[in-house]
């Protein structure tokens, strides 16, 4: 709970609780945001930090507490933090913090399919992403707001600006730093791979793959395994591409990381589909529907790739729902890179029961709201089949 007057506290305090800040920083690195050693860290931090008379130092301390909870997949949670660190640091106004909790409210958005707020946040957040201070903070804090930020972008359908914003990221990375270096390699193979950019996700995945591996990073490899191996599942490696997606997966929930595994899970239910092992991957798409419903990013995508399971195995009926709630999913949330996608997929499907017309209509509406990333494969793919439903 916020205090509108903070207790004084003594030098030795202010030094006890950088110095454990310092280590929140290290642990995070070198085991994970949400392991059990980090969150004793922090945890440890919050009498220090309510003590010291510092609204720096609380916001510190509640903007930690807002990552653990989004790293644990607690993103109600990391939002209502993530309101509480922006609510200090207005007061604070210094923009290292401000840059912070802004960013943070990004993050947190994003996941919760809040795409409206979360790109509200990262343009108001922009007066503050370049401050020196924050840039230069041991967490790289810079990263995901902008690798959420491309991401948020791409899901509400303006491509370009997606590439732009990791282009952004990509030019603030210290180049002699490995953790910036896996760090971001990840963001852009996740940004190449919802492009549908397999070969480069594949490249940009390994070499951020062999960097995190080398230098311990365990969250990092945790991820960039499932980047990777969904990459090479849609590339014709689909045996290689499920054993590495069930080994990012493990090493995620081995250290209390569970963001974006209900994404992770999904991508192993698609690469489980590249196998021929459509029951597998109907049961792995289950489980990536049942395992956090609060992430809801990649959400209508697991429901489209549900649809195209169910209609392998010939369910039409239930194949044309998982399509619709994927869609209105999409709509509710403006995230129209989705909506594009399952709209295509239930286009093909009413096509094949002559029902060609009113497919090219709702294709033809999504299509035409678009006015960047043309050269995209799901925009190439839905001009070819605007042609063909027209013919």
């Amino acid at each position: 709970m916020l205090v509108n007057r903070l207790p004084e506290s003594t030098g030795r305090d202010l030094r006890e609780l950088r110095l454990r800040q310092s280590m929140v920083g290290m642990l995070s690195i070198t085991t994970g945001y949400a392991a059990p050693e980090t969150i004793d860290a922090v945890e440890r931090a919050a009498p220090l930090a309510e003590k010291s008379g510092s609204l720096a130092e609380l916001i510190n301390w509640v903007g930690s507490r807002s990552v653990i909870a989004g790293i644990s997949g607690e993103w109600p949670a990391a939002v209502t933090l993530a309101d509480e660190a922006l609510q200090l640091a207005l007061r604070e106004g210094s923009p290292e913090r401000l840059a912070g909790a802004y960013g943070l409210e990004v993050i947190a958005r994003v996941k919760l399919g809040d795409l409206a707020g979360a790109e509200k946040h990262f343009t108001t957040g922009l007066a503050f992403f370049n401050d020196p201070g924050f840039r230069q903070s041991p967490l790289r804090g810079f990263i995901p707001i902008l690798h959420n930020a491309s991401h948020n972008a791409w899901l509400v359908g303006r491509a370009d600006l997606a590439r732009e914003r990791m282009a952004q990221l990509m030019t603030g990375v210290d180049r002699g730093n490995p953790y910036d270096l896996a760090f971001s390699g990840c963001g852009a193979a996740l940004r190449s791979f919802d492009m549908r950019e397999y070969e480069q996700a594949e490249a940009l995945a390994g070499r951020a793959l062999e960097l995190a591996e080398k230098n311990q990073f365990p969250q990092i490899v945790g991820m960039l395994r499932c980047v990777l191996g969904s990459a090479l599942a849609q590339l014709g490696r689909a045996a290689e591409g499920v054993s590495l997606i069930q080994q990012g997966i493990a090493g995620l929930l081995e250290i209390g990381a569970r963001a974006g595994i209900s994404q992770y899970t999904a991508c192993l239910a698609g690469a489980q589909d590249c196998q021929g092992a459509i029951a597998d991957a109907l049961e792995t798409v289950e489980q990536a529907l049942k395992v956090n419903p609060d992430e809801r990013d990649y959400r209508p995508e697991t429901l489209r790739l549900r649809g195209e399971l169910r209609l392998k195995q010939g369910h039409t009926e239930l194949a044309e729902v998982d399509f619709r709630d994927a869609i209105a999913l999409a709509r509710s949330m403006g995230a129209k890179a989705w909506e594009l996608r399952a709209t295509m997929s239930l286009a093909r499907l009413l096509a094949k029961h002559a029902r060609c017309e009113e497919a090219r209509a709702m294709l033809a509406e999504i299509y035409g709201w678009f006015t960047e990333g043309f050269d995209t494969a799901d925009l190439k793919g839905a001009r070819t089949l605007l042609d063909e439903l027209a013919e």
